[in-house]
């Protein structure tokens, strides 16, 4: 499903609106259509009106900006391996939903808590040997201390659109994600 990433007016990334709800806001002056390399970042496709047709927008700025105070949210497993881009925290092996697995860094034998900054995304090879060990113990290396994650963690997205229903990544987003991959980290 094609939508369209909404960025606050300092060009942070807030979340994902529908074609309609990004034509609505260009129309009501609540936001701008961004331009990339002197070209608006809009996907290959129109949205259609009774009376015309838009270029479908990929990425949008607000005009004014838009305050939003951030709770941690609560902890989900899918959400952990977007965070962690799908990848072992330890020997950092590409992980599916047949290999992933999720590790404590503080094993809960040890009075680990299941909380965003103690978990990471582990292949069982990894969490298998770390087992009730501290990271040290184990002889292992975190190779990036977790942390919570953000909006865009919790949306799914699809990289080759194989018609799942899922987010279509676009190539302008990466800018505003810092990513040298089209996949999402820290």
């Amino acid at each position: 499903m094609k939508k369209t990433l909404l960025l606050n007016s300092d060009w942070s990334p807030l979340n994902f609106v529908s074609p309609i709800r990004a034509i609505s806001l260009i129309m009501r002056g609540r936001a701008e259509l961004i331009s990339m390399d002197d070209r608006p970042s809009c996907w290959n496709e129109s949205v259609r009106s009774p009376s015309r047709a838009f270029e479908m927008p990929a990425t949008l700025r607000l005009v004014e900006r838009v305050n939003r105070k951030y709770d941690a949210p609560r902890f989900k497993k899918r959400v952990l391996f977007n965070r962690d881009n799908w990848q072992c925290q330890y020997c950092e092996s590409k992980l599916d939903w047949s290999n992933v697995t999720i590790d404590h860094v503080v094993p809960r034998a040890r009075g680990g808590v299941t909380s965003w900054k103690n978990c990471v995304t582990a292949c069982k090879k990894c969490n298998i040997k770390k087992g009730c060990k501290s990271v040290s113990e184990a002889g292992l290396r975190l190779k990036v201390q977790p942390a919570d994650p953000k909006v865009i963690h919790f949306w799914e997205w699809d990289l080759v659109g194989t018609g799942d229903g899922a987010l279509l990544w676009h190539p302008d987003w990466l800018m505003f994600f810092q990513q040298p991959k089209p996949y999402l980290s820290r």
